[in-house]
């Protein structure tokens, strides 16, 4: 069969067009496999996941030229849903009220604390007296707690933090809740003869109130917080002649009650790969009556929970106590001795992270000094972190203590 000399020519220019891809293709793979390339697409990159950032979220995102949907599927991932871990070997940190974390000081608050040394923070996730400070997504939180639009762009907050290299800490308060004690009065601590208890105090043992509590701490794990911090989770520090708890006190003593609760809280936070920690009372490590009465058993907490924060601010002693001759005026010798023994007591089951006092109450020449030496006494006791508390959120005379760094660790030397 013959071929007509025009099917011919039209076979031999479409060769050539094949061929001619081809020879593009072949340069164009060798020149991707350049390191001029190679930078070039790194710079391309980089500005897609910036305009990812800057939008914060995929469906206002434009992928421009010459990146592929797989190619920026995995990096828009990490910015976006699997926000990179913050990790440092020694946490520097402050406290923030909500109230600061929504005010225009806050980006310069923040830009003081990393000029520091700092490298965390620890936020309240409720406004003063109990209401949260965002918006919930459960109906049930919702009817009882609906929250506020104080913090309406906390997820968004938490990623910017996220990425100055901060450690971020959400402070939730369990049971000193008058926000719910007004709406759920069943909630509060009745007393025997009737009556009820201070509006202040949810009953710790009460199912209802764990679960609420429990509840508020997975709407918080899904904001993207590094771990969730708990204060106020013990039982009122008196009265309890008087006052008539849900649990059996002839069969369980209070420490159970906050442990079991713990457990479970546990579970939460577990599930979101996240740190649970807790606060307690610099006094339940010198004697039982302490910790007895409301329910912090520092060895059992260790075992639950992964970071105890001492509260063992000097100005909360009195001169004297358990020899401490002068608190106000040696803080360095109260807080290496109380950290000591926190941490013999967790026997290394839990991270021992300090408060330290960064605020005058009882400090006659209160200054960086006093911080520092808070400080030293942590490190000296062999703790490696540390946050500082001011109620109002005031670290004039605290910043030099943020780069303060433990001692390096003694390494044996190898004989070989």
């Amino acid at each position: 069969m013959s071929v007509s000399k025009k099917t011919w020519k039209k076979c031999c220019r479409l060769s050539l067009i094949f061929a001619l891809l081809a020879l593009v293709g072949i340069i164009w793979i060798i020149f991707c496999s350049t390191p001029e390339f190679s930078e070039q697409k790194r710079i391309w990159m980089e500005k897609a996941i910036r305009e990812v950032q800057a939008v914060d979220t995929i469906e206002l995102y434009t992928k421009p030229a010459f990146l592929s949907a797989s190619e920026l599927s995995e990096e828009i991932k990490k910015v976006l849903f699997e926000e990179k871990k913050v990790e440092h070997d020694s946490l520097r940190g402050i406290y923030i009220t909500a109230e600061t974390a929504a005010s225009k000081n806050f980006p310069t608050i923040i830009d003081a604390l990393i000029a520091s040394g700092g490298n965390a923070v620890v936020m309240d996730i409720e406004l003063s007296g109990g209401q949260l400070a965002f918006i919930p997504e459960s109906a049930y939180l919702t009817s009882i707690n609906p929250g506020s639009t104080k913090l309406d762009k906390l997820k968004s907050l938490i990623k910017e933090l996220h990425r100055k290299d901060i450690y971020v800490i959400a402070r939730q308060v369990v049971f000193n809740d008058p926000y719910a004690g007004t709406r759920k009065p069943e909630w509060r601590i009745k007393y025997k003869g009737g009556g009820l208890f201070d509006a202040r105090w949810l009953d710790p043992s009460n199912p209802e109130v764990q679960n609420y509590n429990l509840i508020i701490t997975r709407e918080v794990a899904r904001l993207g917080f590094d771990e969730i911090q708990y204060d106020y989770i013990r039982f009122p520090d008196g009265y309890h002649y008087y006052e008539d708890y849900h649990y059996d006190e002839t069969t369980m003593e209070r420490w159970e009650v906050i442990n079991n609760f713990l457990k479970e809280a546990k579970k939460v936070t577990d599930e979101f790969g996240i740190k649970l920690g807790v606060d307690v009372f610099g006094a339940t490590i010198y004697g039982k009556v302490d910790w007895d009465l409301v329910g912090q058993y520092i060895p059992e907490i260790a075992k639950t929970v992964d970071v105890i924060y001492p509260m063992t601010y000097p100005s909360h002693i009195s001169p004297g106590y358990n020899g401490f001759k002068n608190p106000y005026g040696d803080p360095y010798t109260f807080i290496y001795d109380a950290i000591s023994k926190f941490r013999t007591a967790a026997d290394g089951n839990a991270e021992i992270r300090t408060w330290v006092q960064g605020f005058p109450l009882r400090i006659p020449n209160f200054g960086p000094w006093f911080v520092e030496e808070q400080v030293r006494g942590t490190y000296d006791a062999g703790a490696n972190d540390f946050i500082i508390w001011s109620p109002g959120n005031n670290y004039g005379n605290s910043w030099s203590s943020l780069n303060m760094l433990p001692p390096e660790p003694v390494t044996e030397p190898v004989n070989l």
